[in-house]
């Protein structure tokens, strides 16, 4: 299957923010988690403190270490959305000028081929895959370094056709 792909700026930036959100998800999660903690120790220690607890100073001084972690660990992740913006526009500029991309899917191996330059992976290298909102995300990993498409660059009946394609030459290599 070979496929000639027209850039798309809007299905552009949704495929970048699923992408980024995709990467960042595990890390959310535990800044939650830890943010949680930092105010279940600060309670702790004010109400140990309250009935002249000495131990509540540690609870205290734990649940402030908590939330500079915190703090540090949301200025990393606006940082890299910030950057991932910045990227994304430039790309953008680039696509403007080479709208066009190929992928061809083969028995052996996948290729895509688009300004930035022409690769071809084989099979055994794609480890992951997913469908998250209409966007089919394949790649080396989870959480990094995919190759998206989206059901409306290629229609539905296509779209499911490289989905089951993908999902079918990637499986036996996962189950190893």
């Amino acid at each position: 299957m070979k496929f000639e792909i027209p850039f798309d700026e809007k299905i552009y930036k949704k495929q970048i923010e699923l992408t980024f959100n995709q990467s960042w998800s595990y890390s959310k999660r535990e800044n939650k988690k830890l943010i949680t903690i930092a105010a279940i120790f600060i309670s702790l220690g004010i109400i140990i403190l309250y009935g002249n607890g000495d131990i509540g100073n540690l609870f205290i001084l734990l649940g402030i270490i908590g939330i500079i972690a915190y703090i540090y660990r949301l200025q990393r992740y606006k940082k890299a959305k910030k950057t991932t913006e910045n990227l994304m526009n430039e790309n953008i500029k680039i696509w403007n000028t080479n709208p066009i991309s190929i992928w061809e899917f083969e028995n052996n191996f996948f290729r895509f081929k688009f300004y930035g330059g022409d690769y071809k992976i084989n099979w055994e290298t794609i480890k992951y895959s997913e469908v998250i909102d209409d966007t089919f995300f394949f790649g080396f990993k989870k959480e990094g370094n995919y190759y998206t498409l989206s059901e409306s660059e290629m229609g539905k009946t296509n779209f499911l056709k490289v989905v089951e394609f993908v999902r079918q030459k990637i499986e036996p290599t996962i189950n190893l």
